[in-house]
């Protein structure tokens, strides 16, 4: 059924206030393929509590705003059908262990690509509590595959860019887990489509898919390990295609001065699974 815009207006998301433990941010940094290696001296700190560092792209899982979509049935929205369209992030700060922060998540624009359903922009910003600092702002579109046709703007109006047509000048390969959506699920998000089979089937999946913030974290850990280690100031890409768990990733970055443009792919399939990524470190 198509969306309803105006129920969808007056959705008020509550802020979220979260204490981050040491726990929280090495469980999310394995989830990722942080510590691979765990003699690698430049992954450890996300890994070990010694020196804790968090991961920049860790902000994407904290302040989930919850089973909002299911909670206000008037919105009109599939739940059963929708994916994560497109992501950016940028970061500002790290995330702080043992303080409070406070998440605010609000709907920024709806947009109706009619037959391929409708695209949802939500704006998420996570500051310090006590200072009212800016920490991290990510925009995520989240796609209603069902949901298009009721007749609003086409949108949004941000163009992704398109990667370089010559050869990448890094391809990281990135190894998922047969288990790594139950893993990833954990960091708030217990969406079914990730772990019951009979979910993924009615969404036109043959099994359970991965998190597609699960394969932009690894984007960003390929693109970390390339450039020796530079801490993240913002990443952004499409999800073209689903990752299911077992797969291999292929990360392909090509230095453009600032950073890198960004692609992956599971070449076991030749599929590209993000696309059109940028990256820029700090």
């Amino acid at each position: 059924m198509p969306l309803n815009p105006q129920a969808l207006s007056k959705v008020v998301l509550p802020p979220q206030e979260t204490v981050l433990t040491d726990r929280d941010a090495m469980f999310y940094a394995l989830s990722i393929g942080l510590g691979a290696d765990p003699l690698d001296s430049r992954e450890l700190p996300y890994v070990y509590e010694r020196e804790l560092k968090v991961f920049p792209t860790m902000p994407l899982i904290v302040g989930h705003p919850g089973n909002w979509q299911v909670e206000n049935p008037q919105a009109g929205i599939t739940r059963s059908m929708v994916v994560h369209g497109t992501q950016r992030l940028w970061v500002h700060a790290p995330l702080p262990i043992g303080r409070p922060i406070v998440t605010t998540n609000r709907i920024d624009g709806v947009y109706d690509k009619g037959d391929k359903g409708a695209v949802i922009v939500i704006i998420r910003e996570t500051v310090d509590k006590a200072s009212g600092a800016l920490i991290a702002r990510g925009e995520s579109g989240v796609f209603c595959r069902a949901d298009g046709g009721f007749g609003g703007e086409n949108g949004p109006p941000y163009e992704f860019q398109a990667t370089p047509e010559r050869a990448p000048d890094h391809s990281i390969e990135m190894a998922t887990r047969e288990d790594l959506a139950l893993w990833y699920r954990l960091n708030h998000d217990r969406n079914p489509l990730h772990a019951d089979p009979e979910v993924a089937a009615k969404a036109g999946f043959k099994r359970p898919i991965l998190h597609g913030l699960c394969t932009f974290g690894m984007a960003a850990v390929a693109a970390t390990r390339a450039s020796g280690g530079k801490s993240i100031a913002s990443i952004e890409a499409r999800f073209s295609k689903p990752v299911t768990p077992g797969e291999t990733i292929t990360v392909d970055l090509w230095d453009d001065g600032e950073g890198y443009a960004l692609r992956a792919r599971v070449p076991a399939r030749d599929a590209v699974v993000l696309d059109r990524g940028q990256i820029r470190f700090a």
